[in-house]
């Protein structure tokens, strides 16, 4: 798989709303990170925030139930990792699946790391709702998430 075609998963998903850029042919924080099997840039701060009861920063770029960024400590810890087509993340009890749902393609997986409390989202190229058999699938009742 080329770094282009890894870059184009970024530009989709993480670019939209963030503060830095929309390209990341163009953004001067832009930093391309690849570990695990999974890609993201990053120099990402997502920039458009939900205002209301409870106010939360969103990531434009994916759908209902996966854009709201959790309460991360410092902008070091990933909130989304993307994996490309074939690559399938490690699922298990350090890295639990709880909501998924696929869409267009991709399957959005919202993943808890228990041992060290955080929740990232994964985007998985190709993924399917069978590689995540205990999560909820969102996409029964995405329509109520608001």
């Amino acid at each position: 798989m080329s770094d282009e075609h890894k870059e184009d998963l970024i530009k989709e998903f993480q670019c939209p709303g963030c503060v830095c850029g929309i390209d990341p042919g163009e953004c001067e924080n832009f930093e391309f990170l690849e570990l695990d099997g999974h890609v993201r840039c990053e120099g990402h701060v997502a920039g458009t925030r939900l205002m209301g009861v409870r106010s939360s920063l969103m990531c434009i770029g994916l759908p209902k139930g996966f854009n709201r960024v959790a309460g991360h400590k410092d902008k070091s810890e990933p909130h989304m990792r993307m994996f490309p087509k074939g690559v399938v993340p490690d699922w298990n009890k350090f890295n639990v699946a709880t909501w998924a749902m696929e869409k267009d393609g991709f399957l959005f997986v919202r993943t808890f790391m228990p041992r060290v409390d955080i929740t990232v989202v994964d985007v998985v190229e190709g993924g399917t709702m069978d590689m995540v058999p205990g999560a909820v699938d969102v996409g029964e009742f995405v329509d109520e998430i608001d």
